[in-house]
């Protein structure tokens, strides 16, 4: 059995590349348009619960005035385009794959905006533990979960063998590999972004799981 995992919030907290790429937006701010306040502003915003229009809310606490189209396109491009040096593993979540990468191949099917998925790869050494990951919007931004293009490409590399998916977000994240006949399992980590979020239809994972520690004993 191959084991696939998600990234984001599976193998590590989104939350620290989260504030990393503001912290690099908030100095784009500063250098470009003479923000000082603007990074700690969001760093507080995000701490205390903000996702939405992080860079208008933060302008707007600051008197600043709002930003305009080009300076939203220019603070986005900023955080996407952010190459974080390092960023940290959940502790489980290293010792699982580093467990599993001695008995099976592993692989990686991920959401999410190029480059800042392959970036945040790079930064966790993730091609150590798991070569070839896919990244979805490589293959299309049609082709983020739930679409099976993904899953279908994974299993042309792999023909006869069967496949388990580690991830995160009942929202999407099992609906295709369900319906291809794979195993399941959502790890729920309260601090998660989609820790409180229900099941879509036909989509509810096979098991739930509080850390990846459980993960080889259900294998």
């Amino acid at each position: 059995m191959i084991v696939v995992f998600d990234l984001d919030d599976t193998l590590y907290p989104e939350s620290a590349y989260a504030l990393s790429a503001l912290a690099a937006a908030g100095r784009f701010a500063q250098a470009e348009f003479g923000w000082d306040a603007f990074a700690a502003k969001l760093t507080e915003l995000f701490a205390r619960g903000g996702r939405r229009e992080l860079f208008q809310v933060a302008a707007r606490d600051l008197g600043l005035n709002p930003p305009t189209e080009q300076q939203l396109a220019a603070l986005l491009s900023a955080y996407r385009e952010h190459r974080p040096t390092s960023l940290p593993w959940y502790p489980d979540a290293l010792e699982v794959v580093r467990t599993l990468h001695a008995q099976r191949p592993l692989a990686l099917i991920s959401d999410g905006y190029l480059p800042a998925q392959q970036y945040k790869a790079e930064a966790l050494g993730l091609a150590q533990w798991i070569p070839n990951p896919i990244f979805t919007e490589a293959l299309g931004r049609e082709h983020w979960k739930p679409s099976p293009r993904a899953f279908e490409l994974l299993m042309s590399r792999h023909p006869g063998q069967d496949f388990v998916y580690v991830a995160d977000n009942p929202g999407k994240d099992f609906i295709a590999p369900r319906s291809l006949g794979w195993k399941t399992i959502r790890v729920r980590r309260l601090e998660g972004i989609y820790a409180q979020a229900t099941d879509a239809p036909r989509g509810s994972p096979d098991q739930v799981i509080s850390s990846l520690q459980g993960l080889p004993a259900i294998l």
